[in-house]
């Protein structure tokens, strides 16, 4: 709860953005200093048919605010997770930027200062796009689960190969407590994580090259902003011939039979 009272104060304190709190339709948890949008109907178990925790769904959250600031003719639409500190400089880079998308990997902190502030590359923790070109682009987002792994390096993928985009990496303009993690994968939900995995192969693929490509960079020293931006510009290119359609048809196929077969293992829990 400290960290998430540290994160709606600086939410709370920024200009030029609205900030909301999206929640189930059923129960929500209304935070005091945020307006909350109680619109969310699916959550974790509706979309895997399993019995778990009840997490919101990563592109209806998006859905939700494209509906919203479409009503209000507001520009960007973006999710962030409850504990992350959003700073002004990363509203002022989206609204100054003229792009289409932005995402922000953050730094991680140590409360105590045990350890020095790093980035964390391996993935994005904030998503900003276009309200115009979400609603437009829709249609190429899986419903991954919001705390799940891997939604995010997929979801950047898909931006990053079909909008104008940047990723901030280098300076931290979203920052986040360190704290011990939970169980990855989930044991309710890993295995449907894996099946959305192995439906946007391609696109994760093309993640790992990037962060693969990025950490050679830096290994080697003294990489640019320029050369980072044109290792994503020559990774992130989406067009995949009749071979590799193929064998996607083959990888769904797959992904689709194991899912339903480890469901019939596992139980309804």
């Amino acid at each position: 709860m400290r960290r998430q009272q540290a994160a709606i104060e600086a939410l709370v304190a920024l200009r030029g953005a609205e900030c909301v709190n999206v929640q189930f339709a059923q129960q929500p948890h209304d935070v005091p200093e945020l307006r909350t949008l109680p619109l969310l109907k699916h959550s974790s178990n509706s979309v895997s048919g399993r019995r778990g925790p009840s997490k919101a769904i990563v592109s209806e959250i998006f859905d939700v605010l494209a509906a919203e600031a479409s009503a209000k003719a507001i520009a960007y639409i973006g999710f962030t997770n409850s504990d992350i500190i959003f700073t002004q400089q990363a509203v002022d880079w989206i609204l100054e930027g003229g792009r289409e998308a932005y995402m922000f990997s953050r730094e991680d902190f140590d409360a105590e200062a045990h350890a020095p502030p790093q980035m964390t590359v391996a993935g994005v923790d904030v998503l900003a796009v276009s309200t115009v070109w979400w609603l437009a682009n829709r249609h190429r987002f899986r419903r991954y689960i919001v705390g799940e792994a891997c939604w995010d390096n997929v979801y950047a993928s898909i931006v990053m190969c079909h909008a104008d985009a940047r990723i901030e990496n280098r300076n931290p303009l979203v920052r986040h407590e360190r704290h011990p993690m939970g169980p990855l994968p989930s044991p309710y939900f890993g295995e449907y994580v894996r099946m959305l995995a192995a439906f946007d192969a391609g696109y994760f693929s093309l993640w790992c090259r990037y962060w693969d490509g990025l950490g050679r960079l830096r290994a080697a020293g003294g990489a640019t902003p320029e050369q980072e931006a044109g290792l994503a510009r020559d990774v992130f290119v989406w067009n995949p011939g009749p071979r590799a359609r193929a064998v996607q048809w083959g990888r769904d196929v797959k992904a689709i039979v194991r899912y339903a077969w480890w469901k019939l293992r596992a139980g309804p829990g």
